[in-house]
Order: structure tokens, then sequence, then C-alpha cells
């Protein structure tokens, strides 16, 4: 895991990671089957974000003061997973040559 992690660091430029954390689309698992999506979080499966029933931060709520409860639930390969998982959507560099 944190092979893979090292290698993913090095692949993606931080302009690429301001992208991503911005960036939310419809997306099927890396196994080609559907993935199992978090309501509220469209197309991220539950490797990315699990969301809890229970409360996740201090005044973390939809309706609340806090209103991005999502943050206190990502882990530590939550952004690695949405980049393998996003990858598949990603439109390549235009060249200028021809």
């Amino acid at each position: 895991m944190a092979s893979r992690t090292r290698i993913l660091s090095r692949l993606i430029s931080p302009a690429r990671t301001d992208l991503l954390r911005g960036m939310v689309s419809q997306a099927k698992s890396p196994s080609g089957g559907p993935s199992s999506s978090i309501p509220n979080v469209q197309g991220l499966s539950a490797k990315c974000l699990k969301v809890p029933n229970e409360p996740v931060g201090p005044g973390a709520k939809k309706d609340g003061a806090y209103k991005n409860p999502e943050y206190y639930c990502y882990n530590d390969t939550s952004y690695f997973e949405a980049e393998i998982e996003m990858a598949k959507y990603r439109i390549p560099q235009p060249s200028n040559k021809k």
C-alpha cells in the first residue's frame, strides 16, 4: 500500500491534486462493475469515502455550522483511491504537434 502511495504521488502534479479535490464524477469501480456510490458524494466508492451514521466531528452536519462532514471521513489512501477511480475519465493533454 505504501509503495503504491509513493508511486502515485510521484505521478500526480500539485495542480492535478487541487483539480481532483474539487472534481467529482460518476465512476465505476476498477473491476468494471458498478461502484457502491455514496449518496451526496456521487461517483466515489466506499474505498474513498465512508460516511458513518453517527457524528464525525465537532459541529459537522449538513444542516449545521460546518457543512462538510465528509472531511472527517477520509483516510490516508482516500485521495489515491479517488485518483485511480477517476483516471478513466481524464482527457489526454492536447498536443501542438500535427
